[in-house]
């Protein structure tokens, strides 16, 4: 199948273009029902506010619209040949702002697919956004010593992930068994969160997808760290007032 280029039609890529689609701070939202795909692709207005960020969602959704597309017109085909039904795709992806500060805004991305099985399948991602440099950064890479962030996070992690299993199944997990084992920060979501909204980050979260900490009919595992002092200070000088311990 050709790509698409979805978004044509909606407005060009210049930031002028950005600028006056989206306004100030306007959210995104694209939505599109057939009967071969439903997609749907949203972000919010603060995303809105820089135009570098938007160009970067937009080629996610073409891209991820191109590629959902493709896949439900190679799954039609293959039903159609071998005489059995064929089931609608979907996808879904949802950009929300988690905090802010002058220096960065954090995204909490949830995308939820159905490609025709038993059931959809769900995921979060994050995007950290450093408007001095006008890209993406990564949590770790905000460190003095970015292979720190394993020892700073991950013992709290585990121990809080344990009592959390324990919680949800009511017997502590045997060694050894599947979903017993602590996932490693690369499996995981990392979202750093300005709850009070006063322009710093106080709490991590952590995110284990259906199937990295549990069984899908446990869900995500959703872990919230509250920024330590001990983490400040393994900040860059130049991010440690985006965050408070």
């Amino acid at each position: 199948m050709k790509p698409i280029t979805l978004l044509a039609a909606l407005a060009p890529l210049s930031l002028g273009a950005c600028a006056t689609l989206f306004g100030p701070a306007s959210p995104f939202a694209f939505d599109k029902k057939g009967d071969l795909v439903e997609f749907s692709y949203a972000w919010s207005a603060e995303a809105s506010r820089h135009p570098a960020l938007v160009r970067q969602l937009r080629r996610d959704l073409e891209t991820s619209f191109n590629a959902t597309t493709a896949a439900a017109a190679a799954d039609r085909a293959g039903a159609k040949v071998a005489g059995h039904p064929f089931r609608g795709h979907s996808f879904s992806r949802r950009w929300t702002t988690a905090g802010q500060s002058s220096r960065l805004l954090s995204l909490d991305g949830r995308t939820s697919t159905y490609t025709g099985g038993a059931h959809p399948n769900h995921g979060a991602k994050a995007l950290l956004w450093d408007r001095r440099l006008k890209r993406e950064v990564t949590l770790a890479s905000l460190l003095a010593s970015p292979s720190s962030l394993t020892n700073l996070l991950r013992p709290n992690y585990c121990t809080a992930l344990d009592a959390e299993r324990l919680l949800r199944r009511g017997a502590p997990s045997r060694a050894g068994a599947m979903f017993a084992d602590c996932p490693r920060l690369d499996q995981l979501t990392l979202i750093p969160l300005d709850r009070d909204k006063d322009g710093r980050f106080e709490t991590l979260r952590l995110i284990a997808d259906p199937y990295v900490a549990g069984p899908y009919s446990e869900g995500y595992y959703v872990i919230d760290q509250a920024v330590s002092a001990r983490f400040r200070s393994a900040l860059k000088p130049a991010y440690r007032a985006s965050f408070e311990s």
